[in-house]
């Protein structure tokens, strides 16, 4: 697989940027989840599980490229995982890409796709290596600041209204916390 450095992937961003003030809103939030999963990763890795650290540095600073086309609250908000593959997969990039696709929420399921009409291909979007439910796990905790497991969950109800999305981030919570040997674990 073609490798990327940290440096290039900064510089990848700023390309697609349409302004230094949205790079830097990303970046700022890339760099959040990046912080945060690599510190889950080496917890998971101490705890005896092989990660690698490597892609999970340069993959969550990559995992909103393409929030540059859909911004967050715009009609193409969703479909920012989409575009960030697509440009990934053109760049020869397909692991970084299957991340780019599986990190909305906790992923959704192709019968959520269609039962919701959503604007994404109708396939399932699930993240399924250990280095994509970290990355993954991590984005859902960053907002505007670190958020708590109870506030990402309090925001899933309010914002998502699907039942089956809130089991599963419910679900890679307690995987996460178990891998890393953690005790708090979401009934």
């Amino acid at each position: 697989m073609k490798k990327i450095t940290e440096k290039q992937a900064v510089e990848l961003l700023k390309k697609h940027a349409p302004s230094n003030s949205v790079f830097q809103k990303v970046y700022q939030h890339c760099k959040m989840v990046q912080k945060i999963a690599l510190s889950l990763a080496q917890e998971i890795q101490k705890n005896g599980h092989l990660v690698d650290l490597e892609f999970i540095k340069i993959a969550s600073l990559l995992h909103d490229l393409g929030r540059f086309q859909a911004p967050p609250k715009s009609e193409k908000s969703l479909q920012h995982g989409i575009i960030g593959a697509k440009i990934l997969r053109k760049l020869g990039l397909p692991r970084y890409a299957l991340l780019c696709e599986r990190h909305l929420g906790a992923g959704i399921t192709k019968e959520e796709i269609i039962k919701y009409k959503l604007p994404l291909p109708k396939k399932d979007l699930i993240p399924k290596t250990i280095e994509e439910k970290i990355i993954t796990y991590a984005d859902d905790l960053v907002g505007d600041r670190i958020l708590t497991v109870s506030e990402v969950v309090q925001r899933f109800k309010k914002e998502i209204k699907n039942p089956e999305a809130l089991k599963r981030m419910v679900r890679l919570h307690n995987e996460i916390e178990k891998l890393r040997g953690g005790t708090y674990f979401i009934q």
